[in-house]
């Protein structure tokens, strides 16, 4: 450009600043907003997906914790014998007759406050003869132990002979009473109730309210999915059978949402009955909803995680229902939502087992699908929905973690109106600069100046940019070949550093290497609980003269390098070989709570390294070890050439543990106390270590 060349250092100035800058601005903002756009929506999508999968690990935990404590307790000595014992004194009342006067009362009860409470709680209008009861049994047990028990209605639990109860039955709830009740407040279940397996009578239940002594096979709660679920499970017979029951609107609980775990009791061949174990959704909604501290979990203002069972409807609490009911309840009234299922949700106050959830993603969650999408929620918003299914045994629900489109896409506009007004200032910042630099051709003396400054702070990448052909283009050029220069040296610098310190992360463990880096040349420092192993190969000297010495050394690298492998792959440190000798630690560099364990598990890997060995190289050797856990003070032995060792009771008798000429894997007493039935251990057997010389033997 001839022309170009020709023109003043001015004019250049001017026209190379305006023109590069504003071009610059123009497409650095342009890739920076599609960038950062591209970016917060992956970060919001990450997000909910992460908060999704937490959930639903943690729900899934605690439905595998549900089932492992109704299968356990339904295999418990107390519950066979109650069940057995309860069958025979329920079955006695089936002749006894309730006084005109209590069974008036019983009805009565029914009538002025179970009905009208019910009423309030679930659609359509309850019936009192639909849940009266009608047989001698059932009307005995609800008289005595619900209507004469003088606590208030779903407090009933602690009564344990009722007064007027004289029969067979009253003195085996009277014994066995407080043994479930314990069970119940110890796991934190709602109800536990005992089904008879013959007719499905419930003939025993904690909480005492409408459901005791009905029959799940043709009484008042016979449709219900908790009779659904019992009479499938009385049809099976199978001793290792498990069933969690979906939460529903449960008409004895005056229709709160409950859920049911069911396991069948066994009298040693015989199927005597069905343990039901009632968990109240409080303790899932608590999980969803952190606590109702949904901005606190980063769902910021909108965003909330719930569930949605197989009928569609959603099974946990609504952020939306909880901060503001008035105003969630007028726009549901407002929607496609049916006012009598609002008048519900108005009544029993929640949405729980009531309002559907009619989107895609609850559609594709419940059908096991997962994934994140843009969908309309229940309310009817634009929401960003990441979904996947919860499944156990038969029963599978739907996890929906979401944020309203709007407040995730809020940034992204944020961003959007800031970079406009940033690129507007700097487009004048840029046009007055030009303008300045044009009255002064001392501009790449500043230029240059500026870059000194910068190279002489640190930064090693200063470039200036000077486009002329004059002494200061050449100038320019000479500055940016010594910065070139020194970031070269620099970079080869750190590359040597780098490769230091990895050579004394090879010799000592990190721990140490840090506090040489931190000028602390013997790096000592006292650990208050790892684990060590000091192992001896056996039969080095025999195996020498048969193989010679350079041969047995070439082999003894290669067995050492396996093992080397071994440590490392199991989070084992090792400290230092000598000859046939090794000493490793777990729990120093990196706290393991796991350690004792590795190092066991290292052990048995050892043994199976130096077996291969042998059948290689028919070595004939065996391997001595012996490990103990405590505390121990590490530090480096040396000043040119050194290492890093261990000293304190703990090595010392790891390291007696492991003398002797018998091959076995030898732990400590508090190794074996830590580890409890995780390893097969023989023992107590004598050593000769000194100090204490009982130790236990690892078998397999």
């Amino acid at each position: 450009m001839p022309g170009f060349n020709r023109l003043s250092i001015q004019s250049k100035m001017i026209l190379l600043l305006l023109a590069v800058s504003l071009l610059s601005i123009g497409v650095i903002s342009w890739i920076g907003y599609r960038s950062a756009r591209e970016a917060l929506m992956t970060a919001t999508r990450n997000q909910l997906q992460g908060v999704r999968v937490a959930k639903t690990t943690t729900l899934k935990a605690m439905l595998e914790s549900l089932r492992d404590q109704v299968v356990s307790i339904s295999d418990s000595k107390a519950v066979i014998e109650g069940m057995v014992a309860f069958r025979e004194a329920h079955r006695e009342l089936a002749g006894l007759t309730l006084p005109p006067a209590e069974s008036a009362q019983l009805d009565a009860f029914y009538r002025d406050y179970f009905i009208p409470e019910l009423d309030r709680n679930v659609p359509g209008t309850p019936v009192v003869e639909q849940y009266l009861p009608n047989r001698p049994a059932e009307r005995y047990l609800q008289y005595h132990y619900t209507v004469a028990n003088p606590a208030a209605y779903g407090d009933k639990q602690n009564l344990e002979k009722a007064p007027g109860d004289a029969s067979a039955y009253g003195r085996t709830h009277a014994e066995l009473h407080k043994f479930f009740a314990r069970a119940v407040k110890i796991f934190g279940f709602q109800d536990m109730m005992l089904i008879d397996a013959d007719s499905l009578d419930i003939i025993y239940t904690y909480e005492k309210t409408t459901e005791l002594g009905t029959s799940l096979d043709n009484g008042p709660y016979a449709g219900t999915l908790l009779g659904v679920k019992v009479r499938a499970m009385r049809q099976q017979k199978d001793r290792d059978d498990f069933k969690i029951v979906d939460f529903e609107a449960f008409r004895p609980n005056l229709g709160r949402p409950m859920g049911f775990a069911l396991s069948p009791v066994f009298d040693g061949a015989r199927m005597t009955g069905i343990l039901a174990l009632q968990f109240p959704i409080d303790t899932f909604n608590s999980v969803l909803t952190g606590n109702f501290r949904w901005k606190e979990e980063g769902m910021g203002e909108t965003g909330e995680t719930y569930l949605v069972g197989p009928d569609g409807t959603m099974r946990s609490r609504s952020r939306f229902m909880y901060s503001d009911p008035e105003g969630f309840l007028k726009s549901m009234a407002g929607s496609k939502v049916p006012t009598s299922l609002v008048d519900q949700i108005r009544r029993q106050g929640n949405v729980l087992c009531v309002l559907p959830v009619e989107s895609p993603t609850a559609e594709a969650a419940l059908n096991g699908q997962s994934g994140i999408m843009e969908t309309t929620d229940y309310r009817g918003r634009e929401v960003l929905s990441a979904y996947g299914p919860l499944e156990l045994d038969s029963l599978r629900w739907g996890v929906l973690a979401e944020m309203d489109l709007a407040e995730a896409e809020a940034p992204v506009r944020a961003f959007a109106r800031r970079g406009v007004i940033a690129a507007a200032g700097l487009s004048l910042l840029v046009a007055v600069a030009a303008l300045g630099a044009a009255y002064g051709l001392t501009r790449p003396l500043r230029l240059l100046a500026d870059g000194a400054r910068r190279l002489g702070a640190g930064e090693t990448d200063v470039q200036v940019t000077v486009r002329s052909r004059d002494e200061f283009g050449e100038l320019a050029e000479v500055f940016n070949d010594m910065s070139a220069s020194i970031r070269t040296q620099k970079e080869s610098l750190e590359r040597q550093v780098r490769e230091n310190q990895e050579l004394l992360l090879s010799i000592l463990p990190a721990s140490a290497v840090a506090q040489r880096l931190e000028g602390d040349e013997k790096a000592n420092r006292e650990f208050a609980d790892v684990t060590v192993l000091f192992a001896e190969i056996l039969g080095m000297e025999e195996f020498s003269a048969r193989a010679g010495e350079a041969r047995t050394l070439a082999l003894l690298g290669d067995l050492i390098g396996a093992i080397d492998e071994a440590a490392e792959r199991a989070g084992i440190e090792k400290v230092k070989t000598i000859g046939g000798s090794y000493l490793a630690v777990c729990g120093l560099s990196l706290h393991r709570p796991d350690h004792a364990r590795r190092v066991v598990q290292f052990a048995q890997e050892m043994a199976r390294i130096l077996s291969i060995f042998n059948r290689d190289e028919n070595a004939g050797l065996s391997l001595s070890v012996g490990i103990n856990s405590g505390p121990v003070v590490g530090g480096v032995v040396g000043r040119r050439r050194f290492l890093y060792d261990l000293w304190g009771d703990t090595v010392t008798m790891a390291r007696r543990l492991a003398g002797g000429d018998a091959a076995a894997i030898r732990v400590t007493a508090s190794v074996r106390d830590r580890l409890g039935d995780q390893f097969h251990f023989r023992g107590p057997v004598r050593t000769d270590a000194k100090g204490g010389g009982e130790a236990w033997e690892v078998t397999a």
